[in-house]
C-alpha cells in the first residue's frame, strides 16, 4: 500500500507529526493525533522540488513541509468540487 500525499492544492485531513523546523511552539504542538483540515498551496511551479506543495495548519504562522504529516485524503467539498 502506497501512502497518499498531496499532489495539487486544496483542503485535506491529516496528522500533523512532525513540525518544520523554526514553527514557534512546533515541539509543543507536535506529533499530534488529531485529524485537522490543512490547506495544501503551490509553493514552486519546479516539479523536481521535494517543497513544491506546503501546508499550512490553522493558527501556526509558518507552513509546513508535507513530509511532517500523515495524510488521510481531501476534504470532500459541497458539489463535488476540491
Amino acid at each position: 500500500m502506497t501512502a497518499f500525499i498531496p499532489t495539487a492544492e486544496g483542503w485535506y485531513f491529516a496528522k500533523w507529526r512532525v513540525a518544520t523546523d523554526g514553527t514557534r511552539d512546533g515541539d509543543e504542538l507536535t506529533p499530534s493525533d488529531s485529524i485537522d483540515c490543512v490547506q495544501v498551496v503551490l509553493n514552486t511551479v519546479d516539479p523536481t522540488s521535494r517543497d513544491r506543495f506546503r501546508a499550512f495548519v490553522v493558527g501556526v504562522e509558518r507552513s509546513q513541509s508535507l513530509d511532517g504529516f500523515v495524510w488521510i485524503g481531501p476534504v470532500p467539498m459541497p458539489g463535488g468540487g476540491q
